[in-house]
């Protein structure tokens, strides 16, 4: 009994450390000298102190972008990890904006900080290569991460901070937002995944045809590395000619979890050409999801009528309660890493558009036959959907189809 008043006693003086930090205390270094021993339940004000580099327009966009592409969910991890996680890297950015003087001395050597990055940033290219979505985050990132540079350097100098140690701080801040969203890396292993060099290539859009073709033909290639090599190059949106040439020389155009047609995506030429070749429309990834449902997610009208009139599924759904279960129970990391965070099971088509599109999209899959009736597994329909998302263009049109949420 004593151990256990001593243990609560302790709890609660971390707990008051904790949520007993204000803005006021962060112009102290002193507050900075050690981490604190609890970050679960941190007062949330202190991130949003004046003075924080997370008040930054750009910063917050670079912030939301690591925190979709790390793909940390609570559902997965759980409530506290995630907080956790979160408030620590938090932490580091207020310790890099009020004292970058203790924080730098967290850093390593430049040489070291540097192999680190391009290590860094060869996975997360492999990575944004393994589907249009991750692709899709990895741009978005990107263009957050390059854009952060210039702000954070003038953050800094109106610290006081002069010009070449604004830009050693902002760089090293900048590579904390890469490393939260990717982790480290193994600089010294030599079995990395990494782009094949025909990949690499492949993403250069001025590489010319001729060039590529002699690639494609300077050795034998398997059926599995010419078709990554088609996913790169759609990714990347050569032209026809390109594509065609991959296909000829043995990439298999039905082949993997997202076939070659979910990596065209973003280019309707491409849709259009792969499926005169002979791609499937209605090819499922593990959740469940046809080319249909991005095609929506994207509230392109022009490729969601191509693919219907190819024949897509209107009514498709992802995969229901009980599947979920068995691909958690199998206990393979490509399955868990999202398959736990996936609540809204058997979730139709026409319920996904009705979260992400507009009414032209919902009245063209209603005229093509789709079940504007239809509910998930947690008992939404399209109209609930609709209205968790904000997404007020689909829930005036829903509203003229008299369709009435389920959930109050």
């Amino acid at each position: 009994m004593k151990r256990l008043s001593i243990f609560l006693l302790f709890l609660s003086s971390l707990l008051a450390y904790a949520q007993g930090l204000s803005c006021g205390d962060l112009g102290s270094k002193e507050v900075f000298a050690s981490a604190p021993k609890d970050f679960v339940y941190m007062n949330e004000k202190i991130f949003s102190c004046d003075g924080s580099a997370l008040n930054l327009a750009v910063v917050k966009d670079l912030f939301d972008a690591a925190k979709i592409v790390r793909g940390e969910n609570q559902s997965c991890v759980g409530n506290i990890v995630y907080t956790e996680n979160l408030n620590k890297f938090r932490w580091l950015v207020l310790e890099a904006s009020f004292a970058p003087s203790i924080y730098a001395k967290t850093l390593e050597k430049p040489e070291i900080s540097e192999a680190q990055k391009d290590a860094q940033m060869d996975f997360f290219r492999y990575w944004a290569n393994k589907s249009l979505y991750n692709f899709i985050k990895y741009k978005e990132f990107l263009k957050f991460y390059n854009d952060a540079q210039t702000p954070l350097v003038k953050f800094y100098e109106d610290k006081g901070i002069d010009a070449g140690s604004a830009a050693y701080y902002a760089t090293s801040l900048v590579g904390e937002f890469l490393t939260f969203a990717v982790g480290k890396q193994d600089i010294n292993a030599t079995n990395k995944p990494a782009l094949s060099d025909e990949q690499k290539i492949l993403s250069d859009k001025t590489a010319g045809f001729d060039y590529i073709a002699s690639l494609l033909y300077s050795k034998n290639f398997t059926p599995f590395e010419l078709t990554n090599m088609l996913d790169t190059a759609l990714l990347y949106e050569q032209d026809t000619d390109v594509i065609n040439e991959i296909l000829k020389r043995g990439a298999q155009i039905n082949a993997g979890d997202e076939t070659p047609i979910f990596f065209a995506l973003k280019n309707l030429k491409n849709v259009e050409f792969l499926i005169k070749k002979g791609a499937d429309v209605n090819h499922k990834n593990f959740f469940g999801k046809s080319a249909l449902f991005y095609a929506v997610q994207f509230d392109d009208a022009r490729l969601t009528q191509l693919l219907i009139a190819n024949g897509a599924n209107v009514n498709e759904r992802y995969i229901d309660e009980n599947t979920k279960i068995a691909m958690l129970n199998l206990g393979e990391e490509s399955f868990l890493g999202n398959t736990c965070a996936l609540e809204h099971t058997s979730r139709s088509v026409f319920m996904h558009a009705a979260a992400h599109s507009g009414a032209e999209i919902l009245e063209l899959l209603r005229q093509s036959g789709a079940d504007i009736q239809a509910v998930d597994e947690a008992g939404f329909n399209a109209m609930d959907y609709a209205v968790k998302n904000g997404n007020d263009a689909a829930v005036g049109y829903l509203k003229t189809l008299n369709l009435k949420p389920n959930i109050e």
